[in-house]
C-alpha cells in the first residue's frame, strides 16, 4: 500500500493530491483489524498452502483500499467525528484544507478520497478480475456493500429497529462483505472450487455474524477491555441487535425512556449512562452474548470439516479469536 501510495504522490496527479494522499495516509496509519485482507490471504493459503505471492498481496491491498472507500462515505453518512481516536477525514478536510472551516466542503472532498480510493482499488484488484471466478466474487461484493449501506441508511432514525432489521444489515455489511467474499477471493485466486468457495460461505456466515454482533455490543458497555465510552451507536440510533433486543425486553415505561435517549446526538454522559443501564437491565447484552457464543461454536464446526490446507485451519481458528477476542473465554465456549 505504501509503495503504491509513494508512485501516486510521484506521479502525473500527485502535485494536485498532496492534502488527499495526506489524509488518507493519516487514515489508513490510524489502526484498524485489516480484516479483509487477512481473510484474503487466508483463502488462498487455505487452497494453495503456498507462500503469498505479489499479485495476492497486491489484491489485499486492493481490498484494505476497497474498504476505506467505504468508510470515508460511511463516516460522511454517519456525521461521524471520531474514527480510531482521530478525527474523521470530512473533518480533517473541513479543518486543513483548500477551504478550512468549511463543513461542506470537507464533506464534499472526503466523498471524493473516498470515490479515489475505490478507483485505486480497482486498479490494485485488476489482476484478480482477470480471474473469471475471483470476477465474479469481486462483484459480487462490490454490489452487496451498497446494499448492506442502504440497508443500514433506511434502518437508522426513530425507533430501535427489529432483530430481523439489524441481522439482514449484519449479512450484507460484515458476513458477506467482511469474511465470505475476501476469503473466497483469495481462495478463488489460488485456483479454488465451488466446494471450497461453498466452505468459505459457511465460515463466514456465523463467524460474521458473531464479529458484527461483538461490535455493537461492546458499544453499549460501559468498560469493555478498557475501552472508551463513546457509544457511537446509542448516539446515532443505529438499529442494532442488542438494541432491538432491549427494546422487546423492557417494561414500557423503560422501553419509552430508552426510546428517548437513543438517536440524541448531544448525548450527555449522564444520558448514555442512562440508556446503558436500562439495556443491561432488559438482559439483552446476555442474551447477545449467547448468540456470539452460538456462532462461534458453529465457525468451529464449519472449519473441522472444512476442505482446506490443514494449517490454513490452524490460521483460520487464531483468525477467529483475533476478530471475536475474549469470547473463546467466556463460560460455555
Amino acid at each position: 500500500m505504501d509503495r503504491f501510495l509513494d508512485a501516486k504522490e510521484h506521479g502525473p496527479h500527485g502535485a494536485y493530491l498532496a492534502d488527499p494522499l495526506r489524509v488518507l495516509r493519516d487514515f489508513l496509519g490510524a489502526g484498524g483489524k485489516r480484516v479483509r485482507p487477512l481473510y484474503l490471504c487466508t483463502g488462498w493459503y487455505a487452497v494453495s498452502g503456498a507462500p503469498l505471492t505479489a499479485a495476492v498481496l497486491q489484491a489485499a491491498a486492493g481490498v484494505e483500499l476497497f474498504h476505506t472507500f467505504a468508510l470515508l462515505h460511511d463516516d460522511v453518512i454517519d456525521r461521524s467525528e471520531i474514527r480510531h481516536d482521530r478525527p474523521t477525514a470530512h473533518r480533517q478536510f473541513a479543518v486543513g484544507g483548500a477551504r478550512p472551516h468549511e463543513p461542506q466542503f470537507g464533506e464534499s472532498a472526503a466523498i471524493l478520497l473516498g470515490d479515489l480510493c475505490e478507483a485505486w482499488s480497482a486498479e490494485l484488484l485488476g489482476d484478480a478480475a482477470a480471474v473469471r471466478p475471483a470476477r465474479t466474487v469481486l462483484d459480487a461484493m462490490r454490489g452487496e456493500l451498497i446494499v448492506g449501506q442502504y440497508l443500514d441508511l433506511c434502518a437508522s432514525g426513530e425507533g430501535l429497529g427489529t432483530v430481523t432489521d439489524a441481522m439482514r444489515v449484519i449479512h450484507f455489511k460484515t458476513t458477506k462483505y467482511t469474511v465470505e467474499r475476501p476469503m473466497q477471493l483469495g481462495a478463488a485466486l489460488a485456483g479454488g472450487d465451488a466446494t471450497v468457495l461453498e466452505a468459505c460461505a459457511a465460515y463466514a456466515k456465523p463467524l460474521g455474524e458473531a464479529f458484527q454482533l461483538l461490535d455493537d455490543l461492546e458499544d453499549v458497555l460501559a468498560c469493555v477491555d478498557g475501552g472508551t465510552e463513546s457509544g457511537t451507536d446509542l448516539r446515532e440510533g443505529k438499529h442494532t441487535a442488542v438494541l432491538a433486543l432491549a427494546f422487546e425486553g423492557c417494561a414500557p415505561a423503560r422501553a419509552a425512556r430508552l426510546r428517548q435517549l437513543v438517536g440524541t446526538r448531544d448525548m450527555t454522559a449522564g444520558q448514555l449512562a442512562e440508556a446503558r443501564a436500562i439495556i443491561h437491565e432488559s438482559g439483552a447484552p446476555q442474551i447477545v452474548k449467547e448468540m456470539i457464543l452460538d456462532r462461534r461454536r458453529s465457525a468451529m464446526s464449519v472449519l473441522e470439516r472444512a476442505p482446506f490446507h490443514l494449517s490454513a485451519k490452524d490460521m483460520l481458528i487464531r483468525l477467529t479469536d483475533l476478530a471475536i477476542p475474549q469470547v473463546a473465554s467466556w463460560a460455555g465456549a
